[in-house]
């Protein structure tokens, strides 16, 4: 009678427990996780336009390195790499970019990036 009880109450806990443990989770039935674009899924990182009159091309993701080129507004560039920087004055997403004036990382405030080489192109012509 006595191991009837222990087992009793030992199962009511488990209950108990259970019972506890599901009532504090909560099920979210429409998560959102928003995940960068990345070369494997999307075919590619996709083109940027020069969105400011001049622009240098760095040699590293930071606006302490050296140069490696320069580019003008409206030039257009096949987009490399992607780097996120989380803080400092060159936090912000960096691109590393091939444009007719070299390669090298640009800051994302410079650059307006698309999809598609033509996408791209054609905002340059839509531009007043």
């Amino acid at each position: 009678m006595i191991k009837t009880r222990i087992a009793a109450s030992t199962a009511l806990a488990i209950v108990a427990a259970t019972t506890m443990a599901l009532a504090a989770c909560s099920v979210d039935k429409n998560p959102r996780v928003e995940l960068d674009e990345t070369p494997i899924i999307s075919g590619g990182l996709g083109w940027g336009v020069v969105s400011l009159s001049y622009a240098r091309l760095m040699l590293e993701p930071s606006l302490d390195a050296a140069d490696s080129g320069t580019c003008r507004r409206g030039d257009v560039g096949e987009l490399l790499a992607r780097t996120r920087v989380a803080k400092g004055r060159d936090g912000g997403v960096w691109y590393r970019a091939r444009f007719d004036g070299g390669t090298g990382w640009l800051h994302e405030s410079a650059l307006a990036v698309f999809r598609t080489e033509n996408e791209a192109r054609n905002a340059v012509e839509a531009r007043p």
